[in-house]
């Protein structure tokens, strides 16, 4: 029998394929304001209706996720991405046919599965190189800057091809992927051994620091997915929202290419700290009555620092167990709480509670990541140094 070839992970056609099919798993969900926002003006949904669609999607990526944690041990990555990569192509054509809200909620998790398995794999594979930093930030400056055009283009695309049409040419972009699969490794055969500074911390360390993961990504979710219809609010012009998140989207490449500058320089804790809690103070600018300059300042600095910190978070996190099973396990734990933002929107919009409301939960939600994440970090710190 022929034996397969171990890819090595820190080659270049590999970091590529995981920068590419990471960026492919999050077609939808990097453009998700715009998104949701032609929920509302093109299909006539309420606010509250967009998000429980916006999180039906985010639900079906958060299950292939904790499916991919036990179905990548046993079966090839390149057979899982294959068929991910074509449910989620076949899920965006069904969003473009559907003729009722059932079929289109269908359609929108189908496809979710399939990003889902996608985003988990990809993000494994990077996690699996030396420089996780700079490699995750390769990975979120490249689908930062198809973000920034997509939400910026997305005004236009809805009066020209519709939201019919976008799903379409994701199908395609989708399928597209396929190439990149002989460069993906075929398990964690690949991983020769763990990082230097990966240290084994007990099961109780581990569950606080995925608590902390989901705190900073729920967050994460519930003000992303509402962006754009926050900026409605101060501002009813959709290009003119749109043209403020193209700059919201150019600072968030900003915040990554500052990670990949940084990662070799100075340590993980303190940028991650400081941005975080600095991209609070950005969601809090907007209570209450403001301006689209405002908006524009509290958006950028709030996406750039989600980009500039997310590298670290997950590599602090891939750090504290020395088996590669941390990563897997954050992503997924990652996708559940970009999931659950969404989720928490709509219900609080169900509830009579406004963006106020959602501003506040996403600043607390965040100190709060920082805070719970500080206490595995310390003990991690202290395996290391006695190591």
């Amino acid at each position: 029998m022929k034996k397969t070839k171990v890819i090595d992970v820190n080659s270049r056609g590999t970091i590529a394929a995981g920068v590419i099919l990471g960026t492919i798993g999050v077609l939808s969900f990097i453009v998700q304001p715009g998104l949701v926002q032609g929920f509302v003006s093109v299909l006539g949904l309420s606010e509250a209706d967009a998000n429980l669609l916006a999180s039906i999607e985010m639900a079906g990526i958060a299950i292939a996720t904790i499916i991919a944690i036990f179905l990548t041990p046993n079966v090839s990555w390149r057979i899982i991405l294959g068929a991910a990569i074509i449910i989620a192509a076949v899920g965006n054509l069904f969003s473009a046919i559907g003729d009722n809200d059932t079929s289109l909620q269908l359609a929108r998790f189908i496809t979710g599965i399939g990003e889902g398995l996608i985003i988990s794999l990809s993000f494994t594979i990077i996690g699996l190189t030396k420089k996780t930093e700079r490699n995750i930030a390769l990975y979120l400056a490249l689908l930062m800057t198809y973000g920034a055009f997509g939400l910026w283009g997305m005004p236009l695309a809805f009066e020209t091809i519709g939201l019919n049409g976008i799903f379409i040419i994701w199908a395609i972009l989708t399928l597209i992927a396929l190439i990149t699969l002989k460069y993906v490794p075929v398990s964690t055969e690949s991983q020769e051994e763990p990082r230097p500074s990966a240290v084994q911390l007990s099961i109780g360390w581990l569950i606080l620091a995925l608590l902390a993961v989901f705190a900073y990504n729920a967050a994460i979710g519930l003000a992303w997915a509402n962006l754009f219809l926050i900026g409605m609010d101060i501002k009813p012009n959709e290009q003119t929202v749109a043209n403020a998140l193209l700059i919201a989207q150019f600072a968030g490449i900003i915040g990554a290419i500052g990670a990949v500058y940084l990662s070799d320089r100075i340590g993980s804790w303190w940028p991650l700290s400081l941005g975080v809690i600095i991209a609070a103070i950005c969601i809090s600018l907007l209570l209450g009555d403001t301006s689209i300059l405002i908006f524009v300042i509290a958006v950028s600095g709030f996406n750039g620092l989600w980009n500039f910190t997310l590298p670290y978070l997950l590599s602090i996190v891939g750090d504290m167990d020395t088996k590669s099973r941390m990563m897997t396990l954050a992503i997924a734990i990652q996708m559940v709480g970009l999931g659950s933002g969404p989720y928490l929107a709509s219900k609080l919009f169900e509830s009579g509670f406004g963006f106020t409301e959602m501003e506040i939960i996403t600043a607390v939600a965040l100190v709060g990541s920082v805070i719970i994440l500080s206490i595995p970090m310390r003990i991690h710190r202290i395996k290391l140094k006695n190591r």
